[in-house]
């Protein structure tokens, strides 16, 4: 099949890379992979292996993110154009905004298309309706059922997406050199240092001071990030290094291949792909939230772990630092269990996220679309994309006319604050 892998743009993000993960082994077993979406960090190495359109596709209406926008009416005939460029089979959207875009111009082009909704609780809005869809996790599922009141068969759940083996078989230099001390415990997490990673990173530096004040000696990398919060936390960890006069925090600020730095990591804290990263190199791997510890993966808590796509959202109100301390310290002083723990995170990685264990079932989902099926008509979409963009331009208009409006007269405005929170 010739598959356009469409993306709202080429950031590097734990979804991008899920979906050039996913594009490399669908062009192995013999499909035309196209990508097109917004110019970003990665688009130069999509490029280098794929062919690939710039459409930038709009975020933002006005000062507030949406999923569609009078902008975007210019992104719909270009998508049209690359999938008659590309005779395009089918259309795969890696984002619920992507999907909106290219349900537009597939549906004009009378293609099917299918999406994979990739992380967090997305999506905040109802998408429009295809025969089958791919989610990350049980979580999302349910909110798709639920929520949305999809059909049960129209939801599938596809964990894999990471080039597990790949990982453990790269022998290339990390691509930062770090300044370890050798015989103490090196703690390592890759994350963004934006909003909503803000609040498990101030987790992760209330436990380690304790540990710090309980003079347990270790190392703490922090993988990526940058802007006025990453610099906060920087200073925060200075201070802590000043009075230690050893660098027990250590900040590396954006790295591509960032994984390859966990090879050297004693104990992995993080969500998602740099926990699964960490993982697939046997480290014990600890999920750290929105709201603090949420889990050592083990055979204990992984179902309940991954049935939140590894988000730590199964941590439902906000740990006490001194829960994760302990746990820290049990790890880190207990080899045995580091060692146990660390094999059985690989060996669910190799099961359940390896990208290679799930590509047949990404080909029955575009097998399906394609196929198509009586009750998912050109009209019934076309009814459906009508149905979905009623509440997005509902809450635009909101945005643009009526925020203002009531600032203006002086009166509080609590939708607009809960409609910021939407998307």
């Amino acid at each position: 099949m010739k598959v356009l892998v469409l993306i709202s743009t080429t950031v590097l993000g734990g979804h991008i890379l899920s979906a050039l993960t996913v594009a490399r082994y669908m062009q192995k077993r013999g499909h035309t992979i196209i990508f097109a979406g917004g110019r970003g960090k990665l688009a130069g190495r999509i490029k280098a292996e794929f062919p690939f359109v710039e459409v930038p596709i709009p975020l933002y209406h006005g000062q507030r993110e949406s999923y569609f926008t009078w902008k975007s009416l210019r992104v719909i005939p270009r998508l049209r154009e690359i999938v008659k460029e590309y005779d395009v089979d089918i259309v795969h959207a890696f984002d619920a905004r992507a999907y909106i875009h290219g349900s537009i111009a597939a549906l004009m082009e009378k293609k099917p298309i299918t999406c994979t909704l990739c992380g967090g609780i997305d999506p905040h809005y109802n998408i429009p309706i295809t025969r089958r869809i791919i989610v990350f996790s049980e979580e999302q599922r349910q909110k798709m059922l639920q929520q949305f009141k999809w059909q049960p068969d129209r939801v599938e759940v596809i964990r894999t997406r990471v080039d597990i083996d790949t990982i453990v078989r790269d022998n290339t230099s990390p691509p930062v050199r770090l300044l370890l001390e050798s015989d103490i415990p090196a703690l390592m997490m890759i994350s963004s240092f934006d909003n909503t990673k803000a609040e498990s990173i101030l987790q992760v530096m209330d436990a380690l001071e304790l540990l710090v004040e309980q003079n347990v000696r270790f190392q703490m990398v922090f993988i990526g990030g940058r802007g006025s919060f990453f610099e906060e936390m920087k200073e925060r960890a200075a201070q802590i290094n000043n009075r230690n006069n050893r660098e027990v925090f250590i900040f590396t600020g954006p790295v591509v291949d960032a994984f390859k730095l966990l090879k050297k990591a004693t104990i992995v804290l993080g969500v998602g792909r740099g926990a699964f990263e960490g993982m697939a190199y046997a480290k014990p791997t600890i999920v750290v939230g929105e709201n603090g510890f949420a889990g050592v993966v083990s055979e204990q808590t992984v179902e309940d772990i991954a049935f939140y796509n590894f988000s730590g959202r199964n941590q439902k109100n906000p740990s006490a630092p001194d829960h994760f301390a302990k746990t820290l310290i049990n790890l880190i002083t207990d080899i045995g269990l580091r060692k146990s723990v660390g094999q059985f995170g690989q060996a669910f990685v190799f099961k359940e996220i390896d990208v290679k264990v799930g590509l047949s079932r990404i080909e029955d989902v575009y097998r399906l679309n394609v196929e198509g099926d009586s009750s998912v008509s050109s009209l019934g979409r076309c009814l459906s994309l009508c149905k979905i963009m009623i509440p997005i331009w509902r809450d635009n208009f909101w945005h643009t006319i009526g925020v203002p409006l009531k600032r203006m007269l002086g009166k509080k405005v609590g939708l607009d604050e809960i409609l910021d929170k939407q998307v």
